[in-house]
């Protein structure tokens, strides 16, 4: 009989240390935040001042969660949870912005008059001490193995929780062009700090350059701007299920293999989460291993291939045929062009009549596909199952089929 066992062997470890070693830790590269993780300025200016607030006030804050690696005998700690509040300390420590006036927050000190519109040079002295010398307690994540997704997953539901495919980049993203070619299509504003940073660092790890032709990015850009829905990666997202419309029954056959996906290291129980963990898990494995077949497609025809297809096809449906379509259709317009790559359909050969019916198809999905006489499942968050995503994408594919031939 096997005897239970906890999942990690070892429990985490709690630990208390000031704001002024972190931040030491931050500069001198010993403490990292993923190059693939959510942008860092998710928070407004408000947001930022009532954190340092807290901090220059003594008040409690939420801890931090940091995985420790071993690099060459020296512990490199990654941030898991508190990217946003760590590059909030370090841009006030340096300067780089100060607090909102008085009568633009509720601060809680009636002696926020002292440090109100100051940066951190500016504050009176005691305020600049118990900022640095303020303890964070840090919790670290120790050999969690496979668990580390989902505990990752699990830690990201407070605040402003990362999405499913946030962490799915941070998770997959580390020496995967094909994942950090995903995350460059999903950029809409290049002059975001984040976006900036983002696209240099595409560079230098990879030499990939920002795709968007000027004017295909002004679409995309109008698109997704000032949009709620377009925090955190969804724009990104976009571009992924496209991939997996364009290669729907390769990634069913991944799924239904389990010595593919014991060397992804994952498990498959029906979830589309589970589905988009495992085709972004694959497309890095295919990068790190350079499989002479790959199972989806390379990263050298995501770029030169799928990239053109989709960004002729946004720039043709969202500026000309289709502008009104709403953000909220991204995913079935993703889906659409994944079936259109699939069956080499171009954007310039469509009839008019036929960008009407697919414009109608996109908004009204279970009507169109009824006219058509394709069965339309709705699905509720399953890859398997007559009404999962597999389903769904397969009549996608059958809608354009039949709209386009």
């Amino acid at each position: 009989m096997t005897i239970p066992k906890p999942l990690v062997i070892e429990s985490s470890t709690s630990e208390s240390t000031t704001v002024e070693v972190v931040l030491n830790d931050l500069r001198d590269n010993t403490l990292r935040i993923p190059d693939y993780q959510r942008d860092t300025d998710q928070w407004d200016e408000t947001t930022k001042s009532l954190f340092i607030e807290s901090i220059i006030n003594n008040l409690t804050v939420p801890a931090f969660f940091f995985e420790p690696k071993q690099e060459e005998s020296v512990e490199i700690s990654e941030v898991v949870d508190g990217q946003q509040r760590l590059s909030t300390l370090s841009d006030f420590y340096s300067n780089k912005f100060r607090l909102v006036e008085s009568d633009a927050v509720a601060y809680l000190s009636p002696n926020s008059v002292h440090y109100a519109k100051a940066t951190f040079d500016e504050l009176p002295k005691p305020y600049q001490q118990a900022f640095k010398k303020y303890r964070l307690t840090v919790i670290k994540l120790r050999d969690l193995g496979t668990m580390r997704l989902e505990v990752f997953r699990r830690i990201n539901q407070g605040g402003t929780p990362l999405s499913g495919h946030d962490i799915r980049l941070a998770y997959y993203g580390e020496g995967s062009p094909s994942v950090m070619f995903i995350r460059l299509v999903g950029i809409y504003d290049e002059k975001r700090p984040a976006a900036v940073r983002f696209i240099k660092s595409a560079q230098e790890a990879h030499s990939i350059s920002f795709p968007w032709n000027a004017k295909a990015l002004v679409t995309w850009s109008d698109w997704w701007s000032e949009k709620e829905i377009s925090r955190g990666q969804t724009a990104s997202e976009s571009f992924l299920l496209c991939i997996v419309s364009a290669n729907y029954e390769a990634l069913d056959n991944l799924l239904n293999d389990q010595s593919a996906l014991s060397n992804l290291k994952l498990k498959f129980n029906g979830a589309m989460e589970e589905a988009l963990d495992a085709c972004t898990a694959q497309l890095q494995y295919q990068d790190k291993h350079g499989t002479f077949h790959p199972l989806l497609m390379s990263f050298s025809e995501m770029k030169d291939k799928l990239f053109p297809f989709y960004e002729k096809w946004i720039e043709t449906l969202l500026a000309y045929k289709g502008p009104s379509l709403p953000i909220t259709k991204h995913r079935m317009i993703s889906g659409v062009i994944g079936a259109a790559y699939f069956q080499k359909v171009d954007a310039d050969t469509l009839s008019s009549d036929a960008w009407t019916t697919l414009i109608e198809f996109v908004r009204r999905p279970l009507e169109t596909a009824k006219n058509l006489s394709v069965e339309w499942p709705s699905s509720k968050g399953r890859w398997t199952g007559k009404k999962g995503y597999k389903s769904q994408f397969q009549a996608i594919h059958d809608v354009v089929r039949t709209i386009c031939k």
